[in-house]
């Protein structure tokens, strides 16, 4: 059933400085980054904490178009397609993918 999650804020995040460094460091030795944000259980998380949730998605995806970096936040999966908080199953990863190679954020990518 669905669970309390303890979310970390961006700014007090240590993995997502990281990342934030990573990303700068791919891009300034040339190459091309393309984000794929999630996917993420939703259907686990307790209704009062989606809107935080929702938020650091969101503060991702606002920190990614701000530094024009490509992304693709796909719709949340089916909660069967999950093994758990944050892994697809097999058939969640083939509807994962299926997904991505049809956003024209990704054809546009490919076809840089």
């Amino acid at each position: 059933g669905p669970a309390r999650f303890e979310w970390v804020a961006l700014d007090e995040s240590v993995q997502w400085a990281a990342f934030q460094r990573l990303v700068h460091l791919l891009r300034e030795r040339g190459n091309e980054v393309l984000v794929i944000v999630g996917p993420f259980n939703e259907h686990m998380i307790v209704p009062e904490q989606r809107p935080t949730f929702h938020g650091l998605r969101d503060g991702i995806a606002a920190w990614l178009a701000s530094e024009r970096i490509p992304f693709i936040v796909p719709p949340t999966l089916a909660s069967d397609l999950y093994a758990d908080a944050s892994h697809p199953l097999t058939a969640g990863y083939a509807a994962l993918a299926r997904q991505i190679s049809q956003d024209q954020t990704f054809r546009n990518w490919l076809a840089k």
